[in-house]
């Protein structure tokens, strides 16, 4: 048994695929971002994906742009006709937070809405749908709707509990740190309740991790490690393959303070949490070039990770990642089998071997 996990340049956006050994694919955020124009280096991920006929599940983490857009001229979706031609990829099972689920601020016609409404759609059928969460205010819309929540109830998954995908469940796992039930009600920043899953792909005796993270700020992920130590929880914390958290923004790490100029200091849970990386792990940030002038990515947000874990753990960019044959961006491919992840390198140009060196006279 072996899989394939690949993230996509599309600059401060985010696509990734898993691949599993029966074929069956799975896909977390769909964001395209390419505008046609020759001098676009984000790839056209309509395209690139463009060979899938169905997916046996997609995520979306939360409802930005970023993480969506072009997601209703791809996908088959059930709720209405015009989103039906036979060209569309379908989705088998279709994974949303509830805070997604009952987001309101929307505009007509952005993809957001009208994945929300398909997820609206499949609960209301009650099929083909995971909502993640389970605060008070989704059971007053299911009233409003007429919905009885005894007839959904197997379709909502809380935080702390696992998913096992039909006919994978001997290859892969999915444990769901967040969002939790309690911070979905009145969600000022989307951002906030982004779906944080561990994903445990098995091969053999080999068990691998993949931490996936949305775009969720620091203090979600402060409380996912509270909340997991609490509950003895720390081996689902684990990690091979980190989804580092919004675009390698600071947001992920701590808030920004007056001396971090050179590298921010992560928050004790956070550097905890970058010190449950396995050997040889790997760090992958959706992002554009790091320079300092980006923001995101933010300069001091790479030198915290690339500091505050093992020497032997690899930072990388989707935007950095370069062939020898090509100057534009190639997909970040890991394969993954029972000796354990593996960069697929053929004819890549980076090779994300040395971290960043201190800056002189900067305080270690």
């Amino acid at each position: 048994m072996s899989q394939k996990f690949t993230f996509y340049p599309l600059g401060n956006a985010e696509t990734c695929l898993l691949e599993l050994s029966t074929g069956d694919k799975l896909l977390f955020d769909y964001a395209a971002m390419n505008d046609g124009s020759a001098t676009d280096e984000r790839i056209d991920i309509k395209q690139e994906l463009s060979g899938i006929d169905e997916f046996k599940v997609v995520m979306f983490s939360h409802a930005h742009d970023d993480h969506t857009k072009g997601a209703s001229e791809f996908f088959y979706l059930d709720h209405a006709s015009k989103y039906q031609s036979e060209d569309r990829a379908k989705i088998n099972e279709l994974w949303v937070s509830s805070a997604f689920l009952l987001e309101t601020d929307l505009e007509n016609g952005a993809d957001a809405k009208i994945i929300r409404n398909e997820a609206r759609y499949r609960l209301k059928e009650g099929y083909g749908v995971k909502i993640i969460a389970d605060p008070d205010s989704l059971s007053s819309w299911l009233e409003a709707q007429e919905i009885e929540y005894d007839d959904i109830k197997h379709l909502i998954v809380h935080a702390g509990e696992t998913i096992e995908v039909d006919g994978a469940a001997d290859e892969v796992q999915f444990f769901v740190h967040a969002p939790f039930s309690e911070d979905s009600e009145e969600v000022q920043d989307k951002n906030d309740p982004s779906i944080v899953l561990q994903m445990r792909l098995f091969n053999n005796d080999r068990e691998t991790n993949i931490l996936i993270t949305g775009d969720t700020p620091y203090k979600v992920l402060d409380k996912i490690v509270d909340i997991s130590k609490a509950n003895g929880n720390e081996s689902f914390l684990i990690w091979d393959i980190y989804d580092i958290p919004h675009h390698c923004s600071h947001t992920g790490l701590n808030e920004k303070g007056e001396k971090d100029t050179y590298r921010i200091t992560p928050t004790e849970n956070v550097q905890w949490l970058l010190q449950q990386a396995q050997q040889n792990a790997k760090m992958v940030a959706s992002c554009v070039k790091i320079t300092e002038e980006t923001s995101p990515p933010h300069m001091i947000a790479k030198r915290a990770y690339e500091y505050y874990t093992a020497a032997d753990v690899k930072f990388m960019a989707t935007m950095e990642h370069t062939s020898l044959k090509s100057s534009k961006p190639t997909p970040i491919v890991f394969e993954i089998d029972n000796l354990g992840v593996t960069l697929k390198s053929e004819n890549i140009q980076a090779t994300y071997l040395k971290k960043s060196a201190p800056r002189a006279g900067d305080e270690l």
